[in-house]
């Protein structure tokens, strides 16, 4: 059974800024918990509507930036295997560029995919914690 360090070796130098994305994308979600969660819903507190969206534009980076980092690693994977089908080597390593490129899709588009998952769940949050604002505005000056 394969560990998840084999398949980041089996993606090439691609995957280290892949690696990175994750880190800072794991960064902002508990940043955004803490803010939004912690601090908007458990106690309360009135936050601006820029807090409540300060996560628009980073998860847009996430969303945007690793699959095109796996996309390159595709590339680079195929070439790789190209060169060496070229020199006449056998399967196995041909197979090893081609592991190079599914990996670094499959973990380019994974990024993607929770940072996108995320930004629907914060916007709906944020949206409601607007409605509410308002209707509490609307009370205050009925």
């Amino acid at each position: 059974m394969m560990r998840l360090w084999d398949y980041f070796e089996l993606g090439g130098f691609m995957m280290w800024p892949l690696l990175i994305c994750s880190i800072l994308l794991g960064a902002v979600l508990i940043e955004r918990s803490l803010v939004i969660g912690l601090w908007g819903i458990v106690f309360g507190k009135q936050l601006k509507a820029r807090v409540w969206r300060g996560h628009e534009r980073m998860l847009k980076f996430f969303e945007e930036v690793p699959p095109g980092l796996g996309l390159l690693g595709t590339i680079v994977g195929v070439v790789q295997s190209f060169h060496l089908a070229d020199g006449g080597l056998a399967g196995e390593h041909v197979g090893s560029g081609l592991a190079v490129a599914c990996m670094t899709t499959i973990f380019g588009l994974s990024i993607a995919l929770v940072a996108t998952v995320v930004r629907y769940l914060l916007d709906g949050v944020a949206s409601k914690a607007a409605m509410d604002a308002t209707e509490k505005e609307a009370r205050v000056h009925s």
